[in-house]
């Protein structure tokens, strides 16, 4: 009966116990990855972009960002399976400025400071989730057509992409925690697969934000 159970079953009416859980897909994001792609970069945002609406940016104008790269990887033994937003419309959100399918879990982005308080800089939604990488022996079916991350595969988002950033304009100079996290709210995939382990959802970095005189 608990949602968050890999054996989660929607009709049951009794609580457990139950077995461990062997098979279902694992997703973690590559920690080296996106510590080593990190740069500072500046951005003009105008009115009319999108990039305020689906909370990319927290204002107009010269915009300081900082970008990275997102390699999400399935290290578990079953795919994570998202499907095509016709079929599968719940993993989906197209109610957005831009008009185009996104897919609701793919990561967010989150700064704390010293004291744990959450600073605002962004947030990331995924347009198209897919097999961009087969490196752990998995084999790469998945597209923007029909979504998903196959078992020992990974999708990479580079740092080049669109909204691939925090938006550091207005944040304080000081020393902050940046964490990435995919699968945040531990939905099941659109077959009802629950992830074998959410506690590996996430890669974090402390760095340091400061500013001189211009």
């Amino acid at each position: 009966m608990d949602p968050s159970n890999c054996h989660y079953n929607p009709l049951a009416t009794v609580a457990g116990p139950c077995e461990p859980c062997t098979d279902g897909p694992d997703l973690v994001i590559r920690q080296d990855v996106f510590q080593s792609s990190m740069y500072l970069a500046t951005m003009n945002v105008s009115q009319g972009d999108c990039f305020i609406e689906e909370l990319c940016m927290n204002g107009y104008g010269e915009r300081d960002i900082i970008r990275f790269t997102t390699h999400i990887l399935n290290i578990g033994n079953l795919d994570y399976y998202i499907g095509s937003p016709s079929a599968n419309p719940d993993q989906f959100d197209t109610d957005n400025c831009h008009g185009h399918t996104h897919y609701k879990g793919y990561a967010a982005y989150r700064l704390f400071d010293t004291e744990g308080t959450e600073i605002p800089i962004g947030f990331k939604n995924g347009f198209c989730v897919m097999d961009l990488e087969c490196s752990g022996g998995g084999t790469a079916q998945y597209g923007c057509g029909t979504m998903g991350i196959s078992s020992m595969c990974g999708d990479i988002y580079s740092s080049g992409l669109s909204c691939q950033w925090i938006d550091v304009t207005d944040v304080d100079t000081g020393l902050y925690t940046f964490v990435i996290t995919t699968n945040w709210d531990q939905d099941p995939d659109a077959l009802g697969h629950h992830e074998l382990d959410y506690s590996n959802n996430w890669a974090q970095a402390c760095i340091y934000i400061g500013k001189d005189g211009n």
